[in-house]
């Protein structure tokens, strides 16, 4: 059963019958115990609920066009929690006290189907993966690191992890889609091993529908016996993936994609859009700079106004690529980390005390500040809680949320 958050206002849901804080029972007698029930149960035209509200149940109808979603939201469910170990679990490199939600690890299938989360499937049950094939679960995302199964207990950290290959056998055999992802940690799961993943998945397509090759994310929280993916070896992996793609992939459908982070590690171009095919992997990073690039136009204003705040991985395609092509002017704030230490220099990990102090140092007070967007969350907060008020009041400065896209951007500020 699900407990109402809140009533979309002109949806097929506001007869002013349902209210929030009512609980959603069944939807056509079928029991609705999570937000997959509903989804799955909300597609029909005519929906008969059954609700409670203070111990008394009532039921509502409602007539609406097929697929059209009900216009109910639902307070969260608990989320279905992983119980590995991971050798390079992110979650652990965080230091203390951050908000509690940076240290759930979440391996919920769930998730997975509706946000595009990935899942080990080292947690379910016979129960969740029939479930998953009953209601057409697909596409779901993967981390399989590798199908060795050896290589899978040392990358997780247990003793005992099911095999892969089966489940996701299983799943193509029932027509359910995954895009699959390998984190590299060298000398883990890389060269012969990589290769051997790579193999058995590619057995499974088109239901194994890409793979993704992403580095390994090091803080200074991290196991120091891990190796951080440097220059030689993300180019040797760009190497290892364009040698994937040719022997499994084929034309609108190369399956095998390096992550952005290895060309800009290596040094190498950021690839063209066609490398992506359908971008199926954006969300991951693999496509993500490439995406950007595709927005800039080349009618800009010779001198483009404010500051933009970027991570020291992405000055280098500012520098490198976006300038000498474009030939505007652009005041560049490079900031460093010190939160989770020199290794992490992507823009989403930038806190805002990092941010502030960097602009405190340069005493800007006229021209806006332009933060990239995915250094916030869904409230407004950046990985320390920071919001843009905060880096406003420290800062005395004018603290905007950019774009994805360069050019609406560049209208905001101009």
């Amino acid at each position: 059963m699900l407990k109402i958050a809140k009533i979309i206002p002109g949806s097929p849901a506001d007869t002013g019958s349902i209210k929030p804080g009512d609980i959603l029972l069944k939807i056509n007698d079928h029991d609705v115990a999570d937000i997959i029930d509903y989804r799955y149960h909300e597609a029909d035209n005519i929906l008969l609920l059954q609700l409670i509200r203070n111990s008394r149940k009532y039921n509502v109808e409602i007539i609406k066009e097929i697929d059209q979603h009900a216009g109910m939201e639902f307070h969260p469910d608990k989320i279905i929690r992983c119980k590995n170990n991971c050798i390079f679990c992110f979650c652990h490199n965080n230091p203390k006290q951050l908000r509690r939600t940076l240290y759930i690890k979440d391996d919920d299938y769930r998730y997975s189907f509706l946000h595009g989360s990935f899942i080990t499937l080292t947690n379910l049950s016979e129960q969740d993966i029939q479930r998953i094939i009953d209601l057409r679960l697909s596409p779901l995302y993967v981390s399989v690191q590798a199908t060795d199964d050896a290589v899978r207990r040392l990358l997780f950290g247990k003793k005992t992890v099911p095999p892969v290959m089966p489940i996701l056998r299983r799943f193509a055999e029932n027509n359910i889609s995954f895009h699959c992802q390998v984190v590299i940690v060298p000398g883990y799961n890389d060269g012969k091993i990589l290769n051997k993943t790579a193999a058995d998945l590619a057995e499974l397509k088109p239901y194994a529908a890409s793979l993704a090759v992403v580095p390994v994310g090091l803080t200074k929280f991290s196991n120091p016996i891990l190796k951080t993916v440097g220059p030689k070896i993300s180019a040797g992996l760009i190497g290892d993936v364009n040698r994937l793609r040719k022997k499994y992939g084929h034309k609108n459908n190369h399956f095998a994609y390096a992550a952005d982070e290895l060309f800009i590690n290596a040094g190498i171009d950021i690839p063209s859009e066609s490398y992506y095919d359908e971008f199926p992997q954006i969300e991951n990073g693999v496509g993500m700079v490439r995406d950007f690039l595709n927005t800039f136009k080349r009618k800009l204003p010779s001198k483009v106004k404010g500051c933009w705040i970027t991570g020291k991985s992405m000055i280098k395609i500012w520098r490198g690529y976006i300038l000498p092509r474009y030939g505007f002017k652009i005041k560049l704030i490079p900031v460093s980390n010190t939160l989770f230490g020199k290794k992490v220099s992507v823009s989403g990990l930038l806190p805002g005390k990092d941010i502030a102090d960097k602009l405190r140092k340069l005493r800007l007070k006229n021209e806006p500040v332009i933060i990239p967007p995915n250094c916030l969350n869904d409230d407004g907060l950046l990985i320390d809680d920071f919001t843009m008020d905060d880096i406003e009041s420290i800062t005395g400065a004018k603290v905007i949320q950019g774009s994805y896209n360069f050019g609406e951007t560049v209208r905001m500020v101009s």
